[in-house]
């Protein structure tokens, strides 16, 4: 049995969570449209009988301009140290600058082994993805003050396409021979976590492109049962006017959000879900550490 850890990061919206989820074959990070979706590095477990490989889900790589987008940088620095390998996820759908490449180039300066994953081949076609890997193709070999590129891999999260190609060369990386997790597990957060991020995903794909950024989950009751789970939960926004927006006219939008949610937590627990959600008032708490805490951010 190997075993070893895989950080993978890139810019907002490149498709981490969705490629964790597609090289573990299970949701365990949300996955919505909007920036800044991932907040915390979660760990998804891949056991076969020859391995344990461990994906660490990192935010995305932006310049912080809130306590909150400090956080979750530190997560993303923290997380990716002392990995086996580097995953750099590129988004092939959007213009390649000298930025995307810059980034390449600061993770080969370390030790630490780099594949870069080119996504969303499936939306890019040919004619957008060819010149992205022209472009890193430089860099697949050795130069003075850094490494090489290990693999460029274009991949599809929605297609599945070469995703067994990119986790059979990832494999190759892990040298620990202990199994860290038990095996059945493939994510090392637990259930009440996951739920609350069931609900923050659901805020995020119904709510108007203002709000999302300053919702927050608390979940402040979580009971599994034989057949059932009881959940309560605080819906936390930065004002007023958002928690009209979220509320919805009587009550319209809380209540998409909690039947979709709904449907979201008993596909991952298989039993019966009953929600309650609370939409609260936090004045600015992505700059305000003590508000920050309660949401789960920070010790």
């Amino acid at each position: 049995m190997r075993s070893g850890f895989i950080a993978i990061i890139g810019r907002p919206n490149a498709g981490k969570s969705s490629l964790t989820n597609r090289l573990i074959g299970e949701k365990i990070s949300i996955v919505s449209p909007k920036p800044q979706t991932t907040r915390d590095a979660v760990r998804g477990i891949l056991t076969t009988d020859e391995y344990q490989m461990i994906f660490v889900d990192t935010p995305g790589l932006l310049r912080p301009r809130t306590e909150l987008g400090r956080y979750m940088s530190r997560e993303t620095d923290m997380s990716s140290r002392d990995a086996d390998a580097l995953v750099i996820v590129i988004d092939a759908s959007r213009p390649f600058t000298a930025k995307d490449v810059e980034l390449v180039e600061s993770r080969l300066k370390g030790n630490m082994p780099v594949y870069v994953v080119v996504n969303k081949t499936d939306l890019a076609g040919y004619e957008k993805t060819y010149p992205i890997l022209a472009a890193l193709s430089p860099l697949t070999a050795e130069a003075e003050g850094r490494h090489a590129i290990k693999e460029i891999v274009p991949v599809s999260c929605e297609t599945g396409d070469n995703i067994g190609v990119l986790r059979d060369l990832l494999a190759r990386e892990l040298h620990d021979e202990v199994m860290y997790y038990p095996e059945g597990d493939v994510t090392d957060r637990p259930a009440r976590y996951v739920a609350g991020e069931i609900i923050r995903e659901k805020a995020l794909l119904l709510l108007r492109d203002e709000v999302p950024h300053g919702v927050g989950i608390v979940v402040n009751l979580y009971e599994e049962k034989k057949d059932a789970v009881y959940i309560e939960a605080d819906v936390v926004c930065e004002k007023e006017s958002h928690k009209r927006i979220v509320i919805g006219d009587g009550g319209s939008m809380i209540k998409r959000i909690g039947e979709s949610a709904r449907k979201g937590i008993s596909g991952m627990t298989g039993k019966s879900v009953y929600l309650k959600l609370f939409v609260k008032v936090r004045e600015g708490w992505r700059n305000r550490r003590n508000y920050m805490r309660d949401l789960g951010y920070g010790d």
